[in-house]
């Protein structure tokens, strides 16, 4: 983003010629407000809009209380304060706003009041550019779609340190899925449609064991390919031949996705030990 660029001039801010704060026009509910940057053809924020602007907020002597950039939801009943501020810009603007700062804080409640604001009269300069508006559907979509990247960033890591971790260089399938034969088995692979008994072991990626067959001491059957296991599973066992064994390392689109089931949790990737018991 680029950085507002702050212009002050003492004597047009302070200097009483006319309007209390030359230079400055006043809107009916008593907010003080001038353009550095206007652009009068582009979009004004609308209720519950999402605004992106980037703001510095001075006292009455220029000392900077704070700066910062950050997403806001446009509130438009509000009246000679920091909302009817952003009501007046655009996408793209930058303006400077004088306003009560006891106003500002009443809003802002999870913030303390500065020691400096004593009473009714202490008045904040807040410089705003509007970067962007998007609207709350939009930003709900943007806002989703950075959350499970950030999530399949964590989950490629943690599944790039487990392959480095164990030693496995078995390049993966196109899906993602990591298949690593650990024994050959005998005669043809299933094919869709066929019954297929496996053995198995199921294991986050820590080794915390979810689900075992071998603990209940026989195979799991199931149908291949009509979407009664997960997507590893279907993929994995399709490429293994009676009576062997593999390892099915299953990325989270392969598995539950966003869901949790029992102690699996959302996310999350999959390590198998299977064995193709038996096909018919």
């Amino acid at each position: 983003m680029r950085k507002i660029v702050f212009v002050i001039v003492g004597c047009l801010v302070f200097a009483a010629c006319g309007n209390k704060y030359k230079g400055f026009k006043k809107t009916g509910n008593g907010l003080y407000y001038r353009f550095f940057t206007e652009n009068a053809t582009r979009y004004v924020p609308q209720n519950d809009d999402i605004i992106y602007l980037e703001m510095s907020i001075r006292t009455e002597n220029d000392s900077v209380v704070e700066s910062k950039q950050m997403p806001v939801a446009m509130k438009s009943w509000f009246s000679g304060n920091f909302y009817e501020a952003l009501s007046l810009m655009h996408e793209g603007d930058s303006a400077e706003f004088i306003i009560n700062a006891k106003k500002y804080y009443e809003l802002h409640p999870y913030i303390q009041i500065p020691d400096f604001v004593k009473d009714d009269k202490t008045m904040l300069w807040l410089t705003i550019r509007i970067d962007s508006v998007h609207s709350w559907e939009k930003f709900k979509k943007a806002d989703a779609e950075a959350k499970l990247q950030a999530k399949l960033q964590a989950e490629q890591k943690a599944i790039a340190d487990y392959l480095e971790k164990n030693n496995i260089t078995t390049a993966p399938q196109a899906s993602g899925l990591y298949y690593i034969v650990t024994k050959e088995g005998k005669g043809n692979k299933p094919v869709q449609g066929q019954k297929v008994w496996v053995h198995y072991t199921g294991k986050l990626l820590d080794g915390t064991v979810f689900d075992s067959s071998i603990e209940r001491g026989e195979p799991i059957p199931f149908q291949l390919g009509t979407g009664s296991v997960i997507k590893g599973w279907d993929e994995g066992i399709a490429l293994m031949k009676k009576g062997g064994k593999a390892l099915l390392l299953i990325p989270s689109h392969l598995a539950y996705g966003e869901g949790s089931v029992g102690s699996i949790p959302p996310n999350s990737p999959l390590f198998f030990e299977v064995e193709l018991v038996d096909i018919k």
